[in-house]
C-alpha cells in the first residue's frame, strides 16, 4: 500500500463509527491529519494539494487511492435523511498498515477529536481550522506555510 492508502486503512480500522466513514468524512479526516501534522511536525502527512472548494477542503485523491484495490470497498448506503452516501471500508490485514508511531499519533488525535461529532458538527469543526478560516474559497491550501503563519500569529497574541 502507498502512504495515502496506509492512512486511509488506519482511519478505517481505528475509527469507532465505521458507518460514518463516507467519502466526505474520510477525506476531511485526512485533511485534518495533514493539518495537525503540519502544526506539530512542520509538514503534512501526504503530498495532497488541498483545495478549499464549495464543500471545504476536498480532493478526489483520497477516494481515488482506494479504487481498484482488494483491501478496500466502497458501499452505497442511505444516510439518516434518505440521501445516498458512499461508505469506505478496509478489509486488509491491520498488521500490514505501515505508518510511523508519530503518524499513528496524529491519526489517533484526529479520531479522538472527531469521533463524538455528528456530521454537521464535524463539518463545523473542519471549517473552524485556520486554513479554511483564513483562505478564500477555491484557493489551494498550502498547509505547511499556513501552519507557520498560524504559529507566528498565535505567538503574538
Amino acid at each position: 500500500m502507498n502512504k495515502l492508502q496506509n492512512i486511509v486503512a488506519y482511519l478505517c480500522s481505528q475509527y469507532p463509527h465505521k458507518s460514518e466513514l463516507s467519502k466526505a468524512r474520510l477525506t476531511k479526516l485526512v485533511y485534518l491529519a495533514d493539518w495537525f501534522s503540519s502544526l506539530v511536525y512542520g509538514k503534512p502527512m501526504t503530498d495532497i494539494e488541498w483545495i478549499f472548494n464549495h464543500y471545504g477542503p476536498y480532493v478526489d485523491d483520497v477516494v481515488a487511492s482506494i479504487h481498484n484495490t482488494q483491501n478496500f470497498s466502497l458501499k452505497i448506503e442511505q444516510n439518516g435523511y434518505g440521501a445516498t452516501k458512499h461508505v469506505i471500508s478496509f478489509h486488509g490485514d491491520k498488521n500490514e498498515i505501515n505508518l510511523s508511531t508519530e503518524e499513528c499519533g496524529i491519526l489517533d488525535i484526529v479520531i479522538e477529536k472527531t469521533k463524538p461529532l455528528y456530521f454537521n458538527d464535524f463539518i463545523d469543526y473542519v471549517y473552524s481550522t485556520y486554513p479554511v478560516k483564513s483562505q478564500e474559497r477555491y484557493s489551494t491550501l498550502n498547509l505547511q506555510s499556513l501552519a507557520k503563519e498560524y504559529k507566528r500569529k498565535s505567538a503574538t497574541l
